[in-house]
């Protein structure tokens, strides 16, 4: 697995078409938190770095923004579950 570095959390939030703000919102944490991650002041960790791998993990998968962000603002728990299967599930033919 490759290395989440500041920029490839810079990548990964732009590539969704999400700012800052919108970001947090969607990891469940501050705007200082995102910020501070991209500036490589600090790192996510635990929960939200899973979050993150996973969101990756979706995009690298082939995985359309629209489609990995489509239950993000409703239930939080579907919303995981639909990434987490997106990003890790097996491949439907």
């Amino acid at each position: 697995m490759e290395p989440l570095t500041p920029q490839r959390l810079a990548e990964i939030r732009a590539t969704l078409d999400l700012s800052q703000e919108r970001m947090a919102r969607l990891l469940g944490v501050s705007f200082a938190s995102v910020n501070r991650w991209e500036g490589a002041h600090s790192f996510p960790m635990g929960a939200t770095l899973d979050i993150y791998r996973a969101l990756d993990a979706a995009l690298k998968g082939g995985h359309k923004p629209a489609k990995i962000l489509a239950n993000a603002s409703g239930d939080r728990g579907q919303f995981l579950l639909e990434l987490f299967s997106l990003a890790y599930g097996r491949r439907r033919s």
